[in-house]
């Protein structure tokens, strides 16, 4: 899954440089707006829905791969 999710988000943001430990706000382009699109993109590509609460609390590669490791 953490794979997974982290070429999800690299390829939306462009970078590879982004890791397990990378969060909101490490680069520019993953601010609030970007972060819906991590959600969004996620929805999308695995089928895997979240709640608000859950999009707002999970700011980071590694808070997304848990909440969605459990959903799972």
């Amino acid at each position: 899954m953490e794979e997974k999710i982290l070429n999800i988000v690299r390829e939306l943001f462009n970078n590879n440089s982004l890791t397990n430990n990378s969060k909101m706000g490490d680069i520019d382009e993953w601010d609030s707006l970007g972060h819906i699109n991590i959600f969004m993109s996620i929805e999308h590509e695995l089928g895997i829905s979240c709640d608000p609460e859950e999009v707002i609390e999970n700011d980071s590669i590694k808070k997304i791969v848990t909440l969605l490791t459990n959903k799972n």
